[in-house]
């Protein structure tokens, strides 16, 4: 088990959890990129996949400290994929709607992910020797 793991599976780190999220997030884009909002709403696996890969995103920014989240991006709402993973794994009686989360997937999850690898590109590059 590798030191990023040693919390049960959570990231050690701060880096370590924008990694991860950047991995979940970016695999649940990769998995939806043929996708029309109409083709998504109506392939119930893939809308499970989704969940699944969100829940992940969200756990790994709960990894992340509040305030470093706003460092990274203080134009962000953090706390809605924090939010999202509460509701998607507790599996809340009302639901998930579907509709806003392909909403989320098309417009806010790119930026997230942008800033969270820019941040990251520039935490290694400030660690290189």
């Amino acid at each position: 088990m590798s030191s990023d793991t040693s919390r049960g599976g959570r990231a050690a780190t701060p880096l370590s959890a924008a990694v991860a999220a950047v991995r979940a997030g970016r695999k649940a884009l990769e998995f939806v990129a043929h996708d029309t909002e109409d083709s998504y709403l109506a392939n119930n696996e893939r809308q499970l996949a989704i969940e699944r890969l969100l829940i992940r995103f969200g756990e790994a920014l709960k990894s992340i400290p509040n305030h470093t989240l706003t460092q990274i991006d203080s134009n962000i709402a953090w706390a809605g994929p924090k939010g999202f993973r509460d509701i998607a794994s507790h599996w809340y009686e009302e639901g998930l709607d579907h509709r806003l989360i392909w909403h989320a997937l098309a417009n806010d999850l790119p930026p997230m992910l942008d800033s969270l690898q820019r941040w990251i590109d520039n935490q290694q590059s400030d660690s290189a020797p």
